[in-house]
């Protein structure tokens, strides 16, 4: 009995079994494959007849072994048994050889058709890979299909596996904000998901499909938008209330021009009556009390406008220092006032020019809303310097418009006047 003999090499015996064993495997695995894929009987039953030839003789090897360590002789084993035990191990080992090419020939065509086919897990496994979340579920709520991601919203915001796709929904609507017709989900982890719904219909049956999408990134872009549409709102509203301050100003300045014109032409009646008084033979008298009469009715009425501005000061009076510390409130200023006010006019004349002009730089130019102004007297002259808290010029400052006309009136009060863009926005005014 060789077969015998030669399980006292264990080595060899343990080589023959473990290949049978291995070649079992393969043909369960092989003809599982099959079955699943449903390719039909050309690969099924020759991956069935693998399976089940190396497992006979995977089984007689394992008899063989019970059979060679009895002491004595077991009536119980058959003839044919004992043939099979003496048969010498090339015999397995052929067998073995001959299976296992049959197997070679097999796993590569079963590895092909993967690559080649569609297979039923093919769509698990590619919504599983989906950065979005999937579910479909029945109308009743049962989940038929859903993917890892949506499985894992679901875990945190339930805490428990997705089942019932109505209670999650519920769940879902109950904890964040409405988008439109949609939801927006935001998890612990700083994401934000949108999860949408619609009815599907197959084969005359409806579906409920329910999708989740991260828009983190798309979130916060709306966010920071909002931000910046909800402040450039209130620069529109600043830009336009220093628009109406500036036409206030302006038709201020034209008012202030005309009435400078009126008083010139009113020196000129002057020197008219008194050449007239002088001269009476060489002047036209009816000319003279012509003019005369023209120049005291504007002034009349220059007069009464004059009242009416002072009475819509409400309280402040004819003070144009005041009135603008007033005005540049509305546009969203506020003034920190640094020292003592001058009490002489044409110092706060000048004062109030140069506020209004950095209010209004501030606003529209360095987006400020506050304006310092520091005030400082010393040997006979005053000192202010004007700052505000907007952003710092880009380069040096050209001067144009109102800089340059408060220039000029600085200048031809006997004053000077400093402008400074580095490394912030200053100007200073040293009146006599």
């Amino acid at each position: 009995m060789k077969a015998v003999w030669l399980l006292k090499n264990s080595f060899l015996w343990y080589a023959v079994t473990m290949t049978s064993l291995a070649l079992v495997i393969g043909g369960l695995i092989a003809l599982a494959d099959s079955i699943r894929s449903r390719r039909g009987n050309r690969i099924t039953m020759p991956a069935g007849l693998i399976a089940f030839a190396a497992f006979s003789v995977f089984m007689i090897l394992m008899d063989c072994a019970r059979y060679a360590y009895l002491s004595e002789p077991d009536p119980r084993y058959q003839t044919f048994q004992l043939a099979l035990f003496s048969l010498p191990w090339g015999i397995y080992a052929g067998i073995e050889a001959a299976l296992a090419f049959l197997l070679s020939l097999i796993l590569p065509d079963s590895f092909r058709y993967h690559r080649s086919h569609l297979m039923p897990d093919a769509i698990r496994e590619t919504m599983n890979l989906l950065p979005e979340g999937i579910c479909i579920s029945a109308p009743d709520g049962t989940v038929l299909l859903s993917n890892l991601q949506m499985d894992n919203l679901c875990r945190t915001l339930t805490g428990g596996v997705l089942l019932d796709a109505i209670r999650f929904r519920e769940r879902v609507e109950a904890a964040d904000e409405k988008h439109n017709e949609d939801r927006l989900l935001r998890t612990p982890d700083g994401k934000t998901w949108r999860l949408s719904w619609e009815m599907l219909t197959e084969s005359g049956r409806g579906y409920h499909l329910m999708t989740a999408e991260d828009i983190t990134e798309q979130y916060r872009i709306t966010e920071t938008l909002k931000e910046k549409n909800e402040h450039l709102q209130d620069l529109q509203r600043r830009i336009k209330a220093v628009s109406d301050l500036s036409g206030e100003m302006f038709v201020a300045r034209e008012k202030a021009s005309a009435r400078a014109a009126l008083h010139n032409q009113l020196g000129q009646v002057l020197l008219m009556g008194q050449y007239w008084l002088e001269h009476p033979e060489s002047t036209d008298a009816e000319m003279v009390r012509m003019t005369t009469r023209e120049m005291n009715r504007i002034l009349l009425r220059e007069a009464e406008d004059l009242s009416e501005e002072e009475t819509e000061t409400t309280g402040l009076g004819a003070d144009q220092l005041r009135r603008t510390l007033a005005m540049i409130k509305n546009i969203g200023v506020q003034a920190e006032i640094c020292g003592e006010l001058p009490e002489a006019l044409s110092r706060r004349t000048l004062l109030a020019c140069a506020i209004e002009e950095c209010a209004s730089n501030a606003v529209k130019h360095a987006e400020g809303d506050r304006i310092t102004v520091l005030l400082e007297e010393d040997d006979n002259k005053l000192t202010a310097r004007i700052s505000n808290n907007g952003r710092p010029p880009e380069g040096p400052i050209t001067e144009s418009g109102g800089l340059l006309s408060l220039r000029r009136r600085t200048e031809a009060a006997g004053g000077q006047m400093l402008v400074e863009s580095c490394p912030a926005f200053s100007l200073t005014l040293i009146l006599p």
